[in-house]
């Protein structure tokens, strides 16, 4: 069975539940003040505040709760265990002693179109510190390399299921892991971590060697995808739906540098952008509304740096400090920058230092209003991986997931009570799942 038939015959398998008298926000600015959810087969049958509710059903008080759709995280490398790098198969040419004309074709450094997320879970649950964030769904990406595979969109079920097998192909613009470094390429950056095994040429390191390989590589996946009996390659089979336009590009980048790079790519390749944490976002306004390229926000914010000169000898001058913290205070804005220009938003919270919700509350104390926070946890993140149709708001006919809090969301002492995954209830606290 594909995993969208075992998804919907797992919801199928749970029994009815309606959550009664609770305060619903709906997620797309809705606000129903005292309603009741009834959820049959998995999904959301009836939204509203006076309905039948049929026998049989388990019930939830929702008295002094509020209920908000299942909180996507947008991006984690977390939770996947990837292949051994394709290598070339053929002698790695000789340029002590020669200088080729060409790029040497068989180069894949980097190069890992072939890694599907899908296919690469390791996933354990139940997922109880997700659940205490109210995280039900996430997007999931090898990140690994330059063109590092295609995301997938999973359900954090008791038993994680695979939702959308393919919703992105990540292009990364280093040779390392995202997550080893956010800032644009420099020194040590285009190595890749100890952990990660590569083929042993060393060739490229430079930004200039890995923009110009992973140019030449989206052009033979062009080339490739063109033909019509091609010789098969993994790796440009890979690549297939990003070069032919079924899948947008989830770049992962920070600076402005490299989203105007990116944005030249998207234009000469023909493909959609979506801006894998942006920290430098708000000053590249103009050419994301040009490409229409949404945005997800890197939760990983730094609290404010100090302006004031320590004592003693080895002191950092005043003027670098305020640098710092100009700096800080543009980039602590940037969620706000980007709402107000109009760039759809939605949250990653992988790199997270404090966590999910923590990371989302510092972006509405930085001025990202909460009601746009709450939507790029929930509706936008739906929109931008294509599932809104499924996923993102409470209302009738899309699947069943949900977080039940004791207060407002924005609010710390608010926590999460309970989830419901994919219809099924999961309570936090003393009863919560081992």
């Amino acid at each position: 069975m594909t995993p969208l038939l075992l998804l919907s015959a797992y919801m199928a398998a749970t029994p009815p539940l309606v959550i009664v008298g609770a305060r619903i926000e709906v997620g797309d600015g809705r606000i129903i003040p005292v309603g009741s959810i009834l959820i049959e087969d998995g999904k959301i049958s009836t939204v509203g505040d006076n309905f039948e509710v049929p026998t049989g059903t388990t019930s939830i008080d929702g008295k002094g709760l509020t209920v908000y759709p299942g909180f996507i995280d947008a991006y984690s490398t977390s939770g996947l265990k990837l292949p051994t790098p394709r290598t070339s198969g053929t002698p790695i040419p000789d340029t002590r002693n020669t200088a080729p004309a060409s790029m040497w074709k068989e180069n894949r450094r980097g190069i890992r179109g072939d890694v599907k997320a899908a296919k690469c879970l390791d996933l354990k649950g139940p997922f109880t510190e997700k659940y205490k964030d109210g995280i039900t769904y996430g997007v999931l990406s090898g990140g690994d390399g330059t063109l590092a595979g295609s995301a997938t969109l999973v359900s954090f079920a008791t038993e994680a299921a695979v939702v959308v097998p393919e919703v992105a192909s990540e292009i990364v613009f280093r040779g390392g892991r995202p997550g080893a470094g956010m800032t644009e390429m420099g020194g040590g950056q285009g190595r890749p971590p100890a952990t990660t095994s590569e083929p042993t040429y060393a060739y490229p390191q430079t930004l200039l060697g890995i923009t110009a390989l992973m140019r030449q590589t989206l052009y033979d996946a062009k080339s490739y995808a063109e033909k019509t009996n091609p010789k098969e390659d993994p790796t440009y089979e890979g690549l297939r739906p990003l070069v032919t336009g079924k899948l947008p590009a989830l770049s992962t980048l920070s600076s402005g540098r490299e989203i105007a790079r990116v944005a030249h790519f998207a234009n000469e390749f023909g493909f959609k952008l979506i801006i894998n944490g942006g920290l430098d976002a708000y000053r590249m306004t103009e050419t994301l509304k040009k490409l229409s390229a949404p945005v997800i926000i890197n939760l990983d914010l730094t609290d404010e740096p100090t302006r004031k000169v320590a004592e003693g000898r080895d002191v950092t001058p005043q003027a670098v400090l305020d640098d710092r913290w100009k700096t800080w205070k543009e980039r602590s804005g940037n969620a706000k920058v980007l709402n107000e220009a109009g760039i759809p938003l939605a949250v990653r919270g992988s790199l997270g230092t404090k966590g999910y919700l923590a990371g989302v509350r510092k972006l509405i104390e930085y001025g990202l209003p909460r009601e746009a926070a709450l939507k790029a946890m929930t509706s936008g993140a739906a929109k931008i991986f294509g599932v809104s149709d499924r996923l993102g708001t409470i209302e009738a006919g899309k699947i069943a997931n949900l977080v039940i809090m004791n207060g407002d969301f924005a609010n710390e002492k608010s926590t999460v009570v309970s989830v419901v995954v994919d219809g099924k209830s999961i309570v936090l606290g003393a009863n919560a799942p081992k």
